[in-house]
């Protein structure tokens, strides 16, 4: 399987190896097997590790290398081939690095062995504590593959999967649970955020403030965002049903004037509620099938779509891009403000339709056939 780089991952700074001699700082270690006589070393941010603040290229000779570290700011490193973009065909070593650890990493690219410092030790052991669950969920990914064109099968397959990922989240929680003050039992929080957000709650109440608002803070705080956002959503879920009135907002469209959805109930027509983002591709590609639908439908529905995790820059431009002739409204997302979970949006899309008077007649997720279907079912459209 590709290695999944999560957000967890972060960047590095790498100079000059003045903190070898005492282990502290660096990262040392041997691949075996390597395919390549160097490696490319990616930096990238605590919070977001799609762009890489810096790379570079170190020598690999027999496998061995030193990787210095000298920033004093969590960062994550990624280590591959040069000519392996991101490690697609070799595999790919990425970790997070705390200020004053040392690492020592082994085995090969694609199945990396860490060791070192504390915080590597803890992480070897969750690593050996995890690893036969693990195991059995790569296999069961394979099934479900082979099975795809067996729809009850693939549903049997992915209730097992679930099983084993449960019992995953249970050990990990009982990791962080008997090593609250661990570094890196705080990075795996946000693995327990999981529907309800609960788990992950109840674990950060145990962890020392000391570790809380040390070098971990900004991710810890982004898996208390997580988890509150995520309990947030269940709670909304039960108030968001089919038949119930649709939770009023107001936010600001693209001319930058408070829009609220009440202000359009009650005008013969059904309107949809639309959450998207540019950054969404199945958004995107429904755009020609939405254009028609309105166009079909003109009088009889309005379409409200609200723009969800873009900048408010991206969000104008692609409606100006994408010539979208209905109504806009900015989600902005922040704590006091966020729509999407007032509506417990889980993924996008997610259109609901409401009736005229505002009350929900149906959700549905994804860029789906049927939304289409339905909505010219309601309007008397063939």
């Amino acid at each position: 399987m590709k290695k999944v780089i999560i957000y967890a991952v972060a960047a590095v700074a790498l100079l000059a190896c003045a903190s070898c001699a005492n282990k502290k700082n660096v990262i040392t270690g041997h691949f075996d097997g390597l395919p390549c006589d160097s490696l490319k070393v990616e930096v990238v941010d605590i919070l977001n590790a799609r762009v890489p603040l810096s790379t570079t290229i170190i020598p690999a000779t027999n496998g061995d290398f030193t990787i210095p570290f000298a920033d004093t700011t969590v960062r994550g490193i990624i280590i591959y081939c040069p000519d392996d973009e991101r490690g697609r065909e070799h595999g790919v070593a990425s970790i997070t690095f705390v200020p004053g650890e040392y690492a020592k990493l082994s085995g090969r690219l694609d199945s990396v062995v860490v060791d070192g410092s504390q915080f590597f030790k803890d992480q070897k052991a969750y690593a050996e504590l995890v690893k036969p669950d693990q195991d059995r969920m790569s296999e069961i990914v394979q099934e479900y593959r082979a099975a795809a064109d067996d729809e009850a099968k693939s549903d049997s397959i992915m209730n097992v999967y679930n099983e084993v990922n449960a019992h995953v989240n249970s050990l990990t929680k009982d990791f962080i649970k008997n090593n609250p003050a661990s570094l890196y039992g705080a990075t795996l929080v946000s693995r327990l955020i999981g529907e309800d957000g609960k788990d992950a709650l109840e674990v950060l109440d145990i962890i020392p403030e000391t570790v809380q608002n040390g070098y971990l803070k900004p991710l810890i705080d982004r898996s208390r965002t997580g988890a509150q956002k995520t309990k947030a959503r269940a709670e909304a879920a039960e108030k968001v049903k089919d038949g119930m009135q649709a939770p009023d907002f107001t936010l600001k469209n693209e001319k930058g004037e408070d829009f609220t959805l009440s202000s359009i109930y009650n005008n013969g027509q059904y309107i949809i509620l639309d959450f998207w983002g540019e950054w969404c591709y199945w958004c995107k590609k429904g755009i020609p099938d939405m254009k028609q639908l309105y166009k079909d439908a003109k009088g009889k529905i309005e379409i409200l779509s609200i723009d969800c995790n873009d900048t408010e820059e991206v969000w104008k431009n692609a409606i100006k891009e994408h010539e979208l002739p209905w109504l806009h409204v900015y989600n902005p997302g922040d704590e006091k403000t966020d729509v999407a979970v007032t509506y417990a949006i889980k993924g996008y899309p997610t259109k609901l339709i409401l009736n005229p008077d505002g009350t929900i007649n149906k959700t549905i997720i994804g860029e789906d056939p049927e939304f289409y279907t339905y909505v010219k079912s309601l309007i008397g459209k063939k």
